[in-house]
């Protein structure tokens, strides 16, 4: 290398030099922002047609929801139906079980009104042999307690001078029945009717039919028990070592 080389100063760079630089510049700028177009218009594809998929899910999904709904609506609508009827049913039914409750009861009580009727008749007749000689007879006389409250009416009652026979009526006598009439006959101790003050009392069972133990149980209590014999009544066959009991 020369002296001369060595020591000649630097060219600065010229107008031309610029100016390349600057259009190359400005080719690098809008290469760029064509890509970053293009990235900007992929996006917004990508965007859209993401959005469009979601739309078309979810109207889908709407509609298939909508679809779920009316059939839930006609499935309850169905179930209302048939739960409406079933309560028609159910009151119908309802119904004719009060009108058969009454009716039965009905015949019930009637059949123990004849029943009644039926032993009341001239029954005192039927104890001459046994020293009482009842002369009157009281169809359902009413018990109270000491507060005056009724505690039932007693079906039939015969007196005399020194007794008092206090007789539950059935149209089928049971066991439980004896049971429930010597809980009756303590109370009739404890509260007497007026009809029954001063007097010893006595106690009988009377029905159309007759379970075996019942009659078994009142003949073990003390009790008389009168039974149907054709178209009249009588007094039912008593054990050898029956004793009336007395309250």
């Amino acid at each position: 290398m020369s002296e001369n080389a060595i020591h000649e100063p630097r060219r600065g760079l010229s107008f031309e030099d610029v100016w390349a630089a600057l259009m190359e510049m400005k080719e690098y700028q809008k290469e760029t922002e064509r890509q970053l177009q293009k990235s900007r218009e992929e996006t917004e594809r990508l965007f859209l047609e993401s959005h469009e998929k979601t739309e078309r899910q979810l109207q889908k999904s709407r509609e298939e929801v909508d679809q779920q709904l009316k059939a839930t609506d006609r499935q309850l609508e169905k179930t209302t139906r048939e739960v409406e009827k079933a309560s028609r049913e159910v009151e119908k039914t309802s119904r004719m079980v009060r009108e058969l409750s009454k009716e039965v009861g009905g015949i019930s009580n009637r059949l123990g009104e004849v029943a009644q009727c039926f032993f009341g008749s001239g029954l005192w007749r039927h104890f001459d042999g046994f020293d009482y000689e009842f002369q009157r007879l009281y169809p359902y006389l009413p018990l109270f307690n000491e507060k005056n409250e009724p505690l039932g009416d007693i079906d039939i009652t015969l007196l005399n001078g020194e007794y008092a026979m206090a007789i539950e009526v059935k149209t089928h006598l049971k066991k439980k029945n004896v049971e429930y009439h010597v809980k009756r006959l303590e109370q009739i101790k404890k509260y007497p009717p007026d009809q029954y003050k001063g007097k010893k009392l006595l106690g009988g069972m009377a029905g159309l039919m007759i379970d075996r133990d019942a009659k078994d149980f009142a003949d073990e209590l003390g009790l008389y028990v009168i039974e149907q014999s054709g178209d009249a009544v009588r007094l039912a066959p008593r054990p050898e070592w029956f004793k009336a009991r007395e309250w």
